[in-house]
């Protein structure tokens, strides 16, 4: 039997699979989700560290992947370090957030 996160997991990777060039953003924030984790997760994979942990990373890593998130492969750009750097000087407000 498939949970409930399950089914709209699936339902998000649906409707972003039909999302073609010239339709616009998905319009469900599922969908929009499930492509933002997507794209996350091929940037670890393709960084130095891959095989580490969510809890064993030191605060620069997570800073570096949301500096690569929003400028590119390598986030070298300012505007892209400087998301990296909001990001992490932001990460403990949002955990809370999350929380409550």
């Amino acid at each position: 039997m498939r949970t409930e996160g399950a089914r709209d997991a699936q339902t998000a990777r649906s409707e972003a699979v039909e999302t073609r060039p010239g339709r616009g953003a998905p319009q469900s924030p599922g969908a929009s989700i499930y492509i933002a984790s997507e794209y996350l997760a091929q940037l670890k994979a393709g960084s130095g560290f891959a095989d580490v942990p969510a809890d064993e990373m030191t605060p620069a890593l997570p800073q570096e992947r949301a500096a690569r998130y929003n400028g590119g492969p390598y986030g070298e750009s300012d505007a892209a370090q400087a998301y990296g750097r909001g990001f992490a000087n932001n990460i403990d407000s949002a955990r809370q957030a999350l929380r409550d």
